[in-house]
C-alpha cells in the first residue's frame, strides 16, 4: 500500500525561531499549528517531501504552495483580515499527519524551512478550492518558500 495516498501533512508556523523542541507529538510550545496541506493539489510540493523521506530522487523546483488553512487557526483569520500585514515565518511540516500513529516505523519528523517564509496573494497557479469533503471548509492561503544552498526544508527527526 502506498503510504502516501490518505496522508494530510499537518503544517505549523513559528515568526520566532526554527529550532524543534519534540513536545506532545508538536515541533513545540514555540510552534502554531495553522493547517494541513492537500496532497492531491499540491503535487509539486508532495513531490519535494518524498525526496526528503528517501522515496523519489528528484522534483520540481517549488516557488511556493496553498496551504489549506485551519479557519479557527488565529494566523489563518490573521492572514485572511490583512495579508500583506504578516510577518515571514519558518514552517514545519509533519509529512505523516495524523497517520503517523498508523505507519510502521514512522517516526516522529518534522520538516523545517531553511529560510523563512511568506504570505503572497498569488502563485503562478490558481488557488485551488477546498476539498469538497471536508466538514470545515479550509482557507486557502498563498505560502512563497525561498530555498538556500541547503534546499528548501531541513529534516528535524525524534528518534
Amino acid at each position: 500500500m502506498r503510504q502516501d495516498i490518505r496522508m494530510r501533512p499537518e503544517v505549523w508556523i513559528s515568526t520566532t525561531t526554527s529550532a524543534v523542541t519534540f513536545e506532545n507529538n508538536t515541533p513545540g510550545g514555540q510552534w502554531e499549528h495553522v493547517g494541513t496541506i492537500d496532497t492531491a493539489q499540491e503535487s509539486d510540493l508532495t513531490k519535494n517531501l518524498q525526496v526528503l523521506l528517501g522515496r523519489r530522487r528528484t522534483a520540481p523546483r517549488l516557488p511556493g504552495f496553498y496551504l489549506s488553512g485551519d479557519p479557527e487557526s488565529p494566523w489563518v483569520q490573521g492572514v485572511k483580515e490583512d495579508s500583506a500585514g504578516q510577518s515571514p515565518f519558518w514552517i514545519a511540516i509533519d509529512p505523516w499527519g495524523t497517520m503517523r500513529a498508523s505507519i510502521h516505523g514512522a517516526s516522529e519528523t518534522y520538516f523545517v524551512s531553511n529560510e523563512m517564509a511568506t504570505v503572497t496573494r498569488s502563485l503562478a497557479r490558481r488557488t485551488p478550492e477546498s476539498h469538497p469533503g471536508l466538514r470545515v471548509k479550509s482557507v486557502m492561503i498563498g505560502i512563497k518558500v525561498k530555498r538556500n544552498d541547503y534546499g528548501l526544508f531541513t529534516p528535524r527527526v525524534h528518534e
